[in-house]
Protein backbone atom coordinates (compact mmCIF):
# COMPACT_ATOMS: atom_id res chain seq x y z
CA UNK A 1 0.00 0.00 0.00
CA UNK A 2 1.46 3.44 -0.73
CA UNK A 3 2.79 5.29 2.43
CA UNK A 4 1.81 8.94 1.88
CA UNK A 5 3.23 11.73 3.68
CA UNK A 6 0.50 13.70 5.52
CA UNK A 7 1.99 15.61 8.75
CA UNK A 8 -0.43 16.76 10.44
CA UNK A 9 -3.13 14.97 8.29
CA UNK A 10 -3.76 12.25 11.05
CA UNK A 11 -4.20 14.37 13.59
CA UNK A 12 -6.40 16.60 11.20
CA UNK A 13 -8.96 14.17 10.74
CA UNK A 14 -9.17 13.94 14.47
CA UNK A 15 -10.04 17.46 14.62
CA UNK A 16 -12.92 17.35 12.18
CA UNK A 17 -16.32 18.91 13.15
CA UNK A 18 -18.58 15.80 14.08
CA UNK A 19 -19.60 15.22 10.55
CA UNK A 20 -16.24 14.72 9.36
CA UNK A 21 -14.67 12.83 12.49
CA UNK A 22 -13.99 9.61 12.45
CA UNK A 23 -13.62 8.59 8.89
CA UNK A 24 -11.02 6.84 7.61
CA UNK A 25 -8.66 8.83 5.15
CA UNK A 26 -7.80 5.65 2.63
CA UNK A 27 -6.81 6.35 -0.31
CA UNK A 28 -9.59 6.21 -3.24
CA UNK A 29 -9.34 2.74 -4.23
CA UNK A 30 -8.41 1.94 -8.14
CA UNK A 31 -10.59 -0.98 -9.99
CA UNK A 32 -8.88 -1.88 -13.61
CA UNK A 33 -12.18 -2.05 -15.88
CA UNK A 34 -13.36 -5.40 -17.00
CA UNK A 35 -11.75 -5.92 -20.36
CA UNK A 36 -14.27 -5.74 -23.42
CA UNK A 37 -15.13 -9.03 -24.96
CA UNK A 38 -15.72 -9.21 -29.24
CA UNK A 39 -19.22 -10.31 -30.03
CA UNK A 40 -18.71 -13.87 -30.85
CA UNK A 41 -19.53 -15.01 -34.86
CA UNK A 42 -19.67 -17.77 -36.61
CA UNK A 43 -18.78 -17.92 -40.18
CA UNK A 44 -20.29 -20.29 -42.96
CA UNK A 45 -17.96 -21.96 -44.93
CA UNK A 46 -16.97 -21.36 -48.70
CA UNK A 47 -19.22 -23.66 -50.42
CA UNK A 48 -22.37 -22.33 -47.92
CA UNK A 49 -21.83 -19.10 -48.86
CA UNK A 50 -21.63 -19.65 -52.18
CA UNK A 51 -24.42 -21.73 -52.50
CA UNK A 52 -26.61 -19.82 -50.40
CA UNK A 53 -25.35 -16.36 -52.40
CA UNK A 54 -26.31 -18.13 -55.71
CA UNK A 55 -29.59 -19.12 -54.77
CA UNK A 56 -30.36 -15.84 -53.19
CA UNK A 57 -28.60 -12.65 -55.29
CA UNK A 58 -30.80 -9.55 -53.66
CA UNK A 59 -29.53 -10.52 -50.01
CA UNK A 60 -26.06 -10.42 -50.75
CA UNK A 61 -23.50 -8.59 -48.69
CA UNK A 62 -20.15 -6.67 -49.26
CA UNK A 63 -17.98 -8.41 -46.57
CA UNK A 64 -17.24 -6.18 -43.94
CA UNK A 65 -14.64 -7.39 -40.89
CA UNK A 66 -15.60 -7.27 -37.49
CA UNK A 67 -13.89 -5.07 -35.42
CA UNK A 68 -13.47 -5.77 -31.47
CA UNK A 69 -15.61 -2.91 -29.32
CA UNK A 70 -12.44 -1.28 -27.50
CA UNK A 71 -10.76 -2.17 -24.40
CA UNK A 72 -11.86 0.33 -21.72
CA UNK A 73 -8.27 1.90 -19.81
CA UNK A 74 -7.84 1.63 -16.04
CA UNK A 75 -8.73 4.69 -14.57
CA UNK A 76 -5.18 6.23 -13.28
CA UNK A 77 -3.98 7.14 -9.77
CA UNK A 78 -3.34 11.07 -9.15
CA UNK A 79 0.11 11.44 -6.68
CA UNK A 80 -0.47 14.83 -5.40
CA UNK A 81 3.22 16.04 -4.64
CA UNK A 82 4.53 18.86 -2.61
CA UNK A 83 8.08 20.34 -2.53
CA UNK A 84 10.80 22.54 -3.54
CA UNK A 85 12.86 23.09 -7.03
CA UNK A 86 15.19 25.04 -5.81
CA UNK A 87 14.37 28.10 -3.52
CA UNK A 88 10.70 27.88 -5.26
CA UNK A 89 7.87 26.05 -3.35
CA UNK A 90 5.91 23.97 -6.06
CA UNK A 91 3.48 21.04 -6.44
CA UNK A 92 2.73 18.39 -8.78
CA UNK A 93 0.40 15.92 -9.94
CA UNK A 94 1.02 12.44 -11.69
CA UNK A 95 -1.53 10.42 -12.89
CA UNK A 96 -0.55 6.42 -12.67
CA UNK A 97 -1.70 3.98 -14.98
CA UNK A 98 -1.53 0.15 -12.71
CA UNK A 99 1.45 -0.41 -15.08
CA UNK A 100 3.42 2.13 -13.71
CA UNK A 101 3.47 4.63 -16.57
CA UNK A 102 2.02 8.13 -16.45
CA UNK A 103 -0.66 8.85 -18.41
CA UNK A 104 -0.37 12.97 -17.68
CA UNK A 105 1.84 14.83 -15.77
CA UNK A 106 2.02 18.80 -14.51
CA UNK A 107 3.36 20.69 -11.96
CA UNK A 108 2.98 24.80 -10.33
CA UNK A 109 4.62 27.15 -8.51
CA UNK A 110 2.93 28.17 -5.28
CA UNK A 111 3.52 32.08 -6.01
CA UNK A 112 1.31 31.54 -8.86
CA UNK A 113 -0.46 28.24 -9.05
CA UNK A 114 -0.73 28.04 -12.67
CA UNK A 115 -0.67 24.15 -14.10
CA UNK A 116 2.54 23.67 -16.31
CA UNK A 117 2.13 20.59 -18.47
CA UNK A 118 5.10 17.52 -18.31
CA UNK A 119 5.61 14.87 -20.64
CA UNK A 120 6.83 11.65 -18.62
CA UNK A 121 9.92 9.03 -19.29
CA UNK A 122 10.25 6.36 -16.51
CA UNK A 123 12.99 3.91 -16.48
CA UNK A 124 12.99 1.27 -13.32
CA UNK A 125 13.38 4.04 -10.46
CA UNK A 126 14.34 6.77 -12.65
CA UNK A 127 11.71 9.57 -13.91
CA UNK A 128 12.30 12.32 -16.31
CA UNK A 129 9.42 15.05 -17.02
CA UNK A 130 9.99 17.48 -19.63
CA UNK A 131 8.03 21.03 -19.75
CA UNK A 132 6.96 22.69 -22.60
CA UNK A 133 9.50 25.73 -22.72
CA UNK A 134 12.41 23.12 -22.25
CA UNK A 135 12.77 22.77 -18.06
CA UNK A 136 13.65 19.25 -17.54
CA UNK A 137 12.93 17.40 -14.56
CA UNK A 138 15.73 14.10 -14.13
CA UNK A 139 13.93 12.86 -10.64
CA UNK A 140 14.32 8.93 -8.56
CA UNK A 141 12.26 7.36 -5.78
CA UNK A 142 13.40 7.92 -2.57
CA UNK A 143 11.85 6.22 0.72
CA UNK A 144 11.75 6.91 4.26
CA UNK A 145 11.50 2.93 5.07
CA UNK A 146 14.69 0.76 5.06
CA UNK A 147 12.23 -2.15 4.74
CA UNK A 148 10.60 -1.02 1.40
CA UNK A 149 11.33 -3.91 -1.46
CA UNK A 150 13.66 -2.69 -4.30
CA UNK A 151 13.35 -1.53 -6.67
CA UNK A 152 10.94 1.49 -5.33
CA UNK A 153 7.67 2.27 -7.11
CA UNK A 154 4.90 4.69 -6.82
CA UNK A 155 3.67 2.75 -4.09
CA UNK A 156 6.57 2.13 -1.84
CA UNK A 157 8.23 5.23 -2.31
CA UNK A 158 7.57 8.50 -0.09
CA UNK A 159 9.62 11.01 -2.25
CA UNK A 160 11.22 12.00 -5.85
CA UNK A 161 14.36 13.66 -5.31
CA UNK A 162 16.91 15.37 -8.28
CA UNK A 163 17.12 18.04 -10.35
CA UNK A 164 15.32 20.36 -12.49
CA UNK A 165 17.69 22.01 -15.54
CA UNK A 166 17.07 24.69 -18.53
CA UNK A 167 20.17 25.74 -20.21
CA UNK A 168 22.83 26.58 -17.89
CA UNK A 169 20.43 27.01 -14.91
CA UNK A 170 20.07 23.85 -12.53
CA UNK A 171 18.63 23.70 -9.31
CA UNK A 172 17.67 21.10 -6.53
CA UNK A 173 14.10 19.10 -6.77
CA UNK A 174 12.76 17.40 -3.68
CA UNK A 175 9.41 16.41 -3.88
CA UNK A 176 7.05 14.71 -1.33
CA UNK A 177 3.79 12.46 -2.07
CA UNK A 178 1.03 14.01 0.03
CA UNK A 179 -1.98 12.05 -0.94
CA UNK A 180 -3.37 9.97 -3.42
CA UNK A 181 -6.72 10.13 -5.59
CA UNK A 182 -8.51 9.07 -9.09
CA UNK A 183 -10.54 11.71 -9.59
CA UNK A 184 -10.84 13.65 -12.83
CA UNK A 185 -9.77 17.62 -13.03
CA UNK A 186 -13.10 18.82 -13.27
CA UNK A 187 -14.54 16.43 -10.14
CA UNK A 188 -11.70 17.25 -8.22
CA UNK A 189 -14.31 18.87 -5.82
CA UNK A 190 -17.70 17.55 -6.91
CA UNK A 191 -18.05 15.99 -2.92
CA UNK A 192 -17.57 19.51 -1.62
CA UNK A 193 -19.22 22.11 -3.68
CA UNK A 194 -21.08 23.00 -7.27
CA UNK A 195 -18.67 25.24 -7.98
CA UNK A 196 -15.64 25.17 -10.59
CA UNK A 197 -12.56 24.35 -9.25
CA UNK A 198 -11.00 27.04 -9.87
CA UNK A 199 -14.00 29.38 -8.54
CA UNK A 200 -13.83 26.90 -5.20
CA UNK A 201 -10.06 27.52 -5.11
CA UNK A 202 -10.64 31.25 -5.36
CA UNK A 203 -12.72 31.23 -2.03
CA UNK A 204 -9.66 29.25 -0.25
CA UNK A 205 -7.21 31.85 -1.85
CA UNK A 206 -9.35 35.09 -0.32
CA UNK A 207 -9.31 33.34 2.80
CA UNK A 208 -5.81 32.84 3.21
CA UNK A 209 -4.81 36.24 1.95
CA UNK A 210 -7.07 38.12 4.59
CA UNK A 211 -6.07 36.09 7.24
CA UNK A 212 -2.11 36.44 6.74
CA UNK A 213 -3.35 40.09 6.38
CA UNK A 214 -5.23 40.43 9.46
CA UNK A 215 -8.41 41.61 7.67
CA UNK A 216 -11.04 40.50 10.37
CA UNK A 217 -14.07 42.12 8.59
CA UNK A 218 -13.10 40.22 5.10
CA UNK A 219 -12.24 36.79 6.66
CA UNK A 220 -15.38 36.35 8.28
CA UNK A 221 -17.11 37.14 5.02
CA UNK A 222 -15.46 33.33 4.32
CA UNK A 223 -16.34 31.50 7.05
CA UNK A 224 -19.08 28.85 6.83
CA UNK A 225 -21.46 29.19 9.76
CA UNK A 226 -20.69 28.37 12.97
CA UNK A 227 -17.21 27.75 12.91
CA UNK A 228 -15.51 25.18 14.74
CA UNK A 229 -12.39 25.71 16.30
CA UNK A 230 -9.84 22.42 17.54
CA UNK A 231 -7.60 23.43 20.37
CA UNK A 232 -6.18 22.09 23.73
CA UNK A 233 -10.08 24.03 24.61
CA UNK A 234 -12.45 23.40 21.47
CA UNK A 235 -14.91 26.01 21.13
CA UNK A 236 -17.64 27.30 18.14
CA UNK A 237 -17.81 30.42 16.63
CA UNK A 238 -20.94 31.37 15.93
CA UNK A 239 -21.01 35.69 14.67
CA UNK A 240 -18.13 37.42 12.79
CA UNK A 241 -18.21 39.69 15.91
CA UNK A 242 -17.00 36.16 18.15
CA UNK A 243 -14.44 36.05 15.94
CA UNK A 244 -12.65 39.29 15.94
CA UNK A 245 -12.91 39.07 19.25
CA UNK A 246 -11.52 35.28 19.90
CA UNK A 247 -8.96 35.89 16.91
CA UNK A 248 -5.82 35.20 18.58
CA UNK A 249 -6.73 32.69 19.82
CA UNK A 250 -8.04 31.56 16.24
CA UNK A 251 -5.10 32.52 14.26
CA UNK A 252 -2.55 31.68 16.81
CA UNK A 253 1.42 32.36 15.53
CA UNK A 254 1.43 28.39 14.96
CA UNK A 255 -1.23 28.55 12.92
CA UNK A 256 -0.44 31.11 10.49
CA UNK A 257 2.97 30.06 10.00
CA UNK A 258 1.10 27.02 8.18
CA UNK A 259 -1.22 29.01 6.19
CA UNK A 260 1.97 30.78 4.87
CA UNK A 261 3.02 27.85 3.68
CA UNK A 262 -0.91 26.26 2.45
CA UNK A 263 -1.06 25.33 -1.20
CA UNK A 264 -5.42 26.27 -2.45
CA UNK A 265 -4.56 24.36 -5.36
CA UNK A 266 -5.82 20.03 -6.05
CA UNK A 267 -6.30 20.39 -2.30
CA UNK A 268 -6.77 16.96 -0.90
CA UNK A 269 -10.70 15.98 0.39
CA UNK A 270 -12.39 13.80 3.10
CA UNK A 271 -15.89 13.79 3.63
CA UNK A 272 -17.40 16.74 1.52
CA UNK A 273 -14.76 19.14 3.11
CA UNK A 274 -11.43 20.43 1.37
CA UNK A 275 -8.12 20.93 3.63
CA UNK A 276 -4.97 23.23 3.27
CA UNK A 277 -1.98 22.97 5.46
CA UNK A 278 -2.12 19.35 6.40
CA UNK A 279 -5.48 20.35 7.75
CA UNK A 280 -4.96 23.19 9.98
CA UNK A 281 -8.13 24.50 8.26
CA UNK A 282 -10.87 22.79 6.57
CA UNK A 283 -13.42 24.15 3.94
CA UNK A 284 -16.96 23.06 2.52
CA UNK A 285 -19.23 24.47 -0.11
CA UNK A 286 -19.62 27.60 1.91
CA UNK A 287 -15.91 28.70 3.42
CA UNK A 288 -14.08 27.36 6.18
CA UNK A 289 -15.94 25.17 8.31
CA UNK A 290 -13.02 24.16 10.78
CA UNK A 291 -9.62 25.28 12.37
CA UNK A 292 -7.29 23.25 14.02
CA UNK A 293 -5.06 25.63 16.42
CA UNK A 294 -2.56 23.53 18.52
CA UNK A 295 0.92 24.03 19.62
CA UNK A 296 4.01 23.56 17.32
CA UNK A 297 7.77 24.28 17.01
CA UNK A 298 8.03 27.64 15.45
CA UNK A 299 10.93 27.68 13.25
CA UNK A 300 13.85 29.82 14.58
CA UNK A 301 14.65 33.14 12.98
Amino acid sequence: MKRITTGLLAFSLLGLPATTAGAATAPLATSAAPSATPAQTSSPSPSATSASTAAHPAERTPDTAISAAPIPQPAADNYRLSGTLGPYPIGATLSVRPDQTVANAHYFYVKNLVDIPLSAQKSGEQIVLSEPGGGRFTLHFETSDKKAPAPLTFQTSTALAGTWADGTKTYPVKLNFESIDNVTPNALYEGVTDAPPAVFEAVVQRFLRNVLSGNKAETAKLISWPLRVNAEHSFTLKTPAALSASWSRVFTPCVLNRLRDAIPHEMFVHNGQAMVANGTVWFDAHGASAINSNPCQLPKK
